[in-house]
């Protein structure tokens, strides 16, 4: 069987080999500029320490260069000193530099070594060529010399006229004449237009990233007889009101976003998870498919928790929306002083390059090497992101394999805190039998919930209505109580859902804990705080202010089932009723008589979350007796459809904001001026240089943290750069490359732009379109420069290589996701339905921890890509071969690799290889067509054609030969049938015709 096996692989080889030779072209790989990638991080990994730990003896400003080693530029550090040239670039292992900061055989700096983490970065950057922009004489662009280095970007928009050109009945829509009039002055012409079938593929891949069946092409081409450009119109239409679109489109933000839903390798092994960052994901998602403004798109991730609500689902979409800021990837191994400035540095970084495309984040240390952005304007922004509080929700659900102290690395160094954000809700009213009970009692004995003089209290801000519920996740709710007098009731259901896995649960009494997140009323999104969870375990009941009194119940409450519990207050003495029985009978000290402090609901044990629920919570005025507390327990039964709490990631302002010092040379602990907090001050001179109107500029923030100013900035239609930005983005992945080839760097080491005043014009369109994205791609994919044919005359190609005019369509190959969708559709097993949460959730809190575990976390599933699980790191292995981001770094462009091992992956991963099997066997069902129809069919079905003569006949001897070499003793002709299809079907997986789109 192992040499059937074996066979079976080197036949799938052949046939790759084999039908590519008949079928396909050579491959064109465009993809992001290498070299930018490894500029941004040679600025913020290596810059800044070579600033900090080598410029002192190793720069040309030093009076004493040791060793004649200069590390101020590139040339310095290429040349070397006396032991040689400081690094050989693509080998780290005979790089000493990297040696040194190791301290294996050289020891620097001399003092102390660095941390390990810096060594890596450091080999890291060697082993991938040692990039470095620096020159002999580095010399920084200061802001007054904005005028003479006329940075483009920064320059107020235009709105120029559309252009003259010579064949006027050529452009469908003004854009295309800025296109033409730029190929006429080059002494090119367009390509001719696309095949129906080519323009088909081509929108659905662009627009919702699926392909289309052959029958959906057919009815197409059928449409465009009567009349092209309306047929184009109503199946772009169709195609923007899928909701595929948002998933989609939603995954081109997600990678500008730097999603992930886990935290990646904090450098001792460890994966920390974010279990919730899927409610982001799909927040994405839906904003897309509502086609929300792109400027409200933006205001809600950087200021949502700061926006008015009018309806409560409305609060939770704005509260996910920030995640947009807690999201990244964060150096949990560095518990000092820098790692909140370094979650600064990745806010700063993501809504610079992000939205503004600029490098903001290169000035931590020092002023911008570059582009004119002083430190000082660095740290005017971090005082926005210092002001605020990131809230990383909770730990995963199950198997916590670390203790509690390091259940989350983030937990006490992320500054947050154990509120949710409470949203708008409404409590829901009790089932009528226990609001019957309620009323049924003595008169004197009534609910008197949130009035005075009375109240029950929950977060110490929340209060509950006097009939309500509300469900509480792996935490504890804490409840106040203030009374005028001692006497008073507390009645409420509570259920445990953690099952046998654990200890049994105790009901007991106890004085006043530290621990725990809060909860508000109602089905909502709460944002949590620290991953602070108790020790204590047990179901608390607990009160007091502060004092040691306990007292503890003694029965077990079974797992699963909704409890009954009563509180009851009578001056000193303290009752608990379970299930309707006296658990508890004690007393409190007379110091315990105002405003107790109850917590319910704990975690069982150190190492497991609880997962509980709890309703039908009121407050009497009066001690309950002890047959009244029975008749609450048996008059309504277990509570039903009590509300959902939902946890997301996401920020908030800090209760006092302040300014930021600036960090000399972007050390934490080395403070200099405070710098109000604000924005990039080049505009200001920008807007009084350029314009009469210099009423743009940031608004003061007050007493708030100044996201909701920099959101306003940020998203004002007169901003040069947010509306260039993204229009650029959307052109990038419609027609192959951007306008500006470098779409997260609009800077002076950015690329320029080809058509300016294209790009300019396009950005007015967006903005006085109320920056509708889903109107902006309606009218490119419309335009005649969209729909023209990828093909080209060579003399053509030759004068524009890079078709930077764009005189014909680029090419472009399927991303990791549409390929793995793509092979799902084809084969009729995609689960087009949105998937519920993520995987993740029920992921341990730490990956790979103890170190050595290292569990695959991931799950087969037939859902788009989209919602697998997506751990920085450690990616799913159906997409890590094809240039998947990592989720660490703001990704404008992926890369496109061009590597053997994606083939073998093809041919090898068990995703491709059973989808080719079923694929083969369902069309083996069909016992009447012959090995030409067959061929047919797959070629229908996959490359979306039909074969020539020439490929039906070379494709059917191929397939029956193997059926024949596989049809060997002890292997039967039917499993050789199946094996012979599906080596074909791989084959044509393979191919580059169905890994592109022209």
């Amino acid at each position: 069987m192992c040499k059937l096996q074996s066979l079976h692989s080197l036949l799938c080889v052949a046939a790759v080999l084999m039908v590519l030779a008949i079928l396909m072209v050579p491959a064109v790989s465009l993809g992001a500029d290498p070299a930018a990638k490894e500029v941004a991080f040679f600025e913020k990994k290596i810059r800044p320490v070579l600033v900090n730990h080598c410029y002192e003896c190793h720069s040309s400003e030093s009076d004493d260069v040791g060793g004649n080693l200069l590390l101020d530029s590139r040339e310095g550090i290429l040349a070397g000193g006396q032991s040689g040239p400081a690094l050989v670039a693509g080998d780290a292992q005979r790089s000493l530099l990297v040696q040194a900061l190791k301290y294996e055989h050289i020891e620097m700096p001399p003092a102390e070594p660095l941390p390990p983490q810096i060594a890596n970065d450091f080999a890291s950057w060697v082993a991938a060529g040692a990039i470095d922009p620096r020159i002999a004489k580095p010399a920084a662009i200061k802001p007054d010399s904005l005028a003479e280095t006329n940075l483009w970007s920064m320059m107020p928009r235009q709105d120029p006229p559309v252009p003259s050109v010579v064949q006027a009945d050529w452009p469908l829509d003004p854009l295309d004449a800025f296109i033409l009039s730029r190929i006429e002055t080059a002494k090119l012409q367009p390509t001719s237009d696309a095949p129906p079938a080519v323009l088909a593929r081509r929108l659905y891949h662009d627009l919702i990233g699926l392909p289309p069946t052959l029958a959906q092409i057919e009815s197409f081409a059928a449409d465009i007889q009567t009349n092209r450009q309306l047929a184009i119109e109503k199946l772009v239409d169709s195609l923007l009101d899928l909701p595929q679109f948002g998933e989609r489109w939603g995954q081109h933000w997600l990678d500008v976003a730097r999603f992930g839903e886990s935290n990646g390798d904090d450098g001792l092994g460890r994966n920390p998870t974010f279990p919730h960052a899927w409610r982001y994901r799909d927040y994405v998602v839906d904003a897309l498919n509502r086609d929300t403004p792109y400027d409200q798109f933006l205001t809600e991730q950087i200021a949502g928790d700061l926006l008015p609500a009018e309806t409560a689902d409305q609060r939770h979409r704005q509260l996910i929306a920030t995640g947009f800021l807690a999201i990244g990837s964060k150096p949990a191994v560095a518990m000092n002083a820098n790692f909140a400035m370094d979650v600064v540095d990745d806010q700063i970084n993501v809504v610079g390059s992000g939205i503004m495309g600029l490098s903001i984040a290169c000035a931590r240390c020092h002023d911008h090497k570059h582009d004119p952005i002083p430190t000082s304007d660095y740290y005017a922004l971090a005082g926005i992101f210092t002001s605020t509080e990131s809230l990383y929700g909770r730990a995963g659900d199950e198997k916590l394999t670390a203790p509690p102290t390091d259940l989350h690395p983030l937990r006490s160094a992320a500054g947050g805190t154990d509120d949710p954000v409470p949203p708008a809700a409404t409590p829901a009213a009790f089932p009528e039998g226990y609001s019957q009970a309620i009323d049924q009692l003595a008169p004197d004995l009534h609910v008197v919930g949130n009035e005075p003089p009375k109240t029950l209290q929950f977060d110490s801000k929340v209060k509950f209505s006097p009939k309500a519920w509300v469900e509480v996740k792996e935490t504890q709710l804490r409840g106040k109580v203030s009374a005028a007098a001692n006497d008073y009731s507390v009645s409420f259901w509570f259920k445990n859902h953690i099952g046998n896995k654990v200890r049994p649960i105790t009901a007991y009494l106890f004085s006043r804990g530290p621990w725990g997140n809060k909860a508000v009323p109602g089905d909502h999104i709460g944002i949590g705080g620290k991953y602070n969870l108790a020790r204590a375990g047990k179901l608390f009941v607990f009160s007091g202010n502060g004092d040691k009194k306990s007292v503890v119940g003694t029965t077990v409450i079974a797992p699963n089932t909704w409890n009954h519990v009563a509180l009851v207050r009578n001056e000193a003495s303290v009752k608990l009723y379970l299930n309707g029985r006296l658990e508890i009978d004690d007393s409190l000290p007379s110091t315990f008589k105002d405003s107790l402090e109850y917590n319910f609901a704990s975690r069982t044990d150190d190492f497991a979350p609880l997962d509980g629920q709890l309703a039908e919570i009121a407050l009497f005025e009066r001690a309950l007796t002890e047959e009244q507390a029975l008749q609450l327990h048996t008059a309504s039964g277990q509570p039903k459809g009590v509300a959902t709490l939902g946890w997301a990631m996401g920020v908030r302002d800090k209760a006092k904001p302040v300014d930021c010092a600036i960090r000399i040379g972007g050390e934490s602990n080395k403070k200099g001026p405070v710098v109000p907090r604000g924005v990039l001050t080049v505009y200001d001179q920008v807007f009084t240089d350029k314009t009469a109107d210099a009423s743009f500029h940031f608004e003061s923030p007050g007493e708030g943290s100044g996201r909701r100013e920099l959101a306003k900035w940020l998203t004002d239609p007169r901003h040069p750069q947010t509306a260039r930005v993204m229009v650029n983005r959307i052109w990038m992945h419609l027609f192959g490359h951007g306008i500006v080839q470098t779409p997260n760097d609009f800077g002076v080491y950015g690329a320029k732009p080809s058509h300016p005043e294209l790009l300019d014009h396009l950005a007015e369109r967006f903005v006085a379109g109320n920056w509708s994205i889903k109107r902006l791609i309606r009218a490119l994919v419309l335009s005649r420069t969209y729909q023209l044919d990828s093909s080209s005359p060579r003399s053509q190609n030759a004068l524009d290589p890079n078709n930077q005019w764009f005189a014909r369509h680029s090419r472009k190959r399927l991303d990791a996701e549409s390929l793995r969708d793509g092979i799902l559709a084809v084969c009729e097993n995609l689960d087009h339905r949105p998937a519920s949460g993520s995987a993740i959730e029920k992921v341990v809190a730490l990956i790979n921890w103890p170190p050595g575990n290292a569990t695959n976390h991931h799950f087969p599933s037939a859902h788009r890509s989209l919602y697998l699980c997506r751990l920085r790191h450690a990616p799913p292995p159906e997409l890590a071969a094809f240039d998947l981001p990592t989720g660490v770094e703001v990704v404008g462009q992926r890369e496109e690799t061009t590597l053997p091992t994606q083939d073998l992956f093809l041919l090898n991963n068990r995703l491709v290889v059973e989808q080719s099997q079923r694929f083969a066997e369902r069309s083996l069902q069909d016992q009447t067509s012959s090995p030409d129809q067959r061929v047919e069919t797959f070629f229908r079905r996959i490359l979306l054609r039909e074969p020539s003569p020439v490929e039906r006949e070379q494709t059917v001897q191929y397939v029956q030969k193997t059926i024949e070499m596989l049809t060997v003793p002890g292997h039967s002709e039917s499993s050789a049938q199946q094996q012979g299809w599906a080596g074909l079907a791989q084959a044509l997986f393979a191919s580059n015709e169905f890994r592109f789109v022209d």
